[in-house]
């Protein structure tokens, strides 16, 4: 059994947990401004103010520097999705947090990662978190599908729907006032119960005895 790290240890560990951070939360910005076949390591290492000999210690090449700001994004947002979901618009606030808390990482795989090949599989894996969100909404808090429903029907109502929850957090993101942040979880909540309502009528499921209460009962209509 190996030995607890020292409190020195686990020091020097945080201070180069933090570091590889600061570097890739520096270098999704220069993607983000350069491109990700335009932007160099020698680009990054300059907008952090190091060497590249400095930058390479921690990321062995620029390909492996894009996967690390990929799986932290990733990880960001499985981590906020983590908590139980209290009612529409519980979701879109985890996720805006999540993606703000490290939002050029975000906004890059978003906006560039599905373009290219070799790193589609970060961008798809946020589209799957999203379905199975959306599915746990559809059936109702802890149920599976009443009785075997068409894939063909589930794919047609869940996939758009997919889309909208991601493409709409990425715009609110980069385009959006974070003072008006309640209006947009609360017009994203009006949006899913819209869509759970149509796509529990398209699957020809029964009625729902019970609904997701909107997060804040006080909440009136969008005006």
């Amino acid at each position: 059994m190996a030995a607890p790290a020292s409190p020195s240890g686990q020091a020097r560990a945080e201070r180069e947990r933090a570091r590889r951070e600061g570097f890739m939360r520096i270098a999704a910005r220069v993607f983000r401004a350069q491109g990700l076949s335009g932007a160099t390591m020698e680009d990054v290492a300059a907008a952090a103010g190091v060497t590249k000999v400095v930058l390479y210690r921690r990321f062995a090449s620029k390909d492996l520097l894009i996967r690390a700001i990929f799986e932290e994004a990733v990880g960001r947002l499985a981590a906020a999705n983590a908590d139980p979901w209290h009612g529409y618009g519980a979701g879109a606030r985890m996720s805006l947090e999540a993606a703000r808390g490290f939002e050029d990482g975000y906004l890059l795989l978003m906006r560039d990662g599905r373009q290219q090949a070799a790193y589609r599989g970060y961008y798809d894996a946020v589209r799957a978190r999203t379905a199975r969100r959306l599915l746990r909404l559809l059936w109702f808090p802890g149920r599976q599908a009443p009785r075997p429903v068409s894939q063909q029907l589930l794919d047609l109502s869940l996939e758009p729907m997919v889309s909208f929850c991601n493409d709409a957090l990425a715009h609110w993101v980069e385009h959006g006032d974070p003072a008006q942040d309640d209006r947009y979880i609360r017009w994203c909540g009006v949006m899913i119960r819209a869509w759970r309502a149509e796509a529990a009528g398209l699957l020809g499921l029964e009625p729902l005895a019970q609904d997701w209460p909107f997060e804040s009962e006080n909440d009136g209509p969008l005006t």
